[in-house]
């Protein structure tokens, strides 16, 4: 059951409030789900997440191992669309691939592989965490947490560990092959959580998230 909540789920403002998609719309291909979770975002927040949205659609729809959902967003929207409207968006994704060798249970495989800046990950998933926290879990106080953003083997899903790991975690997703998540929060208090974030079966992410220490200091 998803809460409502009357404030941005980025500022707490409640002035000029629109709906933010929590993964964006754009992952998803027409006709989109009628689940699609969204949490009010004022228009200052959600106007500064276009870009970032667009830069990251091109990032998780290029796994060698993505769902066909995966490969048809790719090539409808992502070559199709965004290398059309950003030649520059394009130049960069070139620049960023290079080839690594990952894991899987058959052993190690070489695939093409592309580098995610930083200032593009963390704010993404801050931002997402921070939205469905606020639509499960709206008691906590995220504002007073930080957030720890790593980027997982696109395989990590298909291993027996993960699968272990996962049936102890509260799963849903959104979407045939686009999203999938896995996550639990401390009950009380509710002051940490992990989440697991998968896109088109492939692109793989960890997000731990704590409530943040602040020492005292003496004089």
């Amino acid at each position: 059951m998803q809460h409502k909540i009357t404030w941005c789920y980025l500022c707490r403002s409640t002035k000029t409030l629109t709906h933010d998609h929590v993964p964006p719309a754009n992952l998803f291909p027409e006709p989109r789900p009628s689940n699609l979770i969204t949490v009010p975002c004022c228009k200052v927040c959600n106007e500064r997440f276009s870009k970032l949205d667009e830069q990251f659609r091109a990032f998780v729809t290029t796994p060698v191992n993505a769902s066909e959902i995966g490969k048809q967003v790719m090539r409808k929207k992502v070559f199709g669309r965004s290398f059309k409207k950003s030649p520059a968006l394009k130049k960069q994704m070139a620049r960023n691939v290079f080839k690594g060798t990952m894991m899987t249970l058959q052993g190690p495989v070489c695939v093409p592989l592309i580098a995610m800046d930083r200032v593009v990950l963390d704010p993404f998933f801050t931002r997402l965490t921070k939205g469905l926290l606020a639509t499960f879990y709206p008691d906590v106080d995220y504002f007073g947490h930080e957030f720890v953003v790593t980027q997982a083997n696109q395989f990590i899903s298909q291993h027996p560990r993960f699968k272990q790991v996962s049936s102890n975690l509260t799963a849903d997703q959104r979407g045939d092959g686009v999203f999938r998540f896995w996550y639990r929060v401390e009950h009380e208090p509710r002051i940490a959580g992990m989440w697991f974030y998968q896109f088109y079966d492939a692109a793989f992410f960890i997000v731990r998230h704590q409530e943040r220490i602040v020492e005292n200091s003496s004089q």
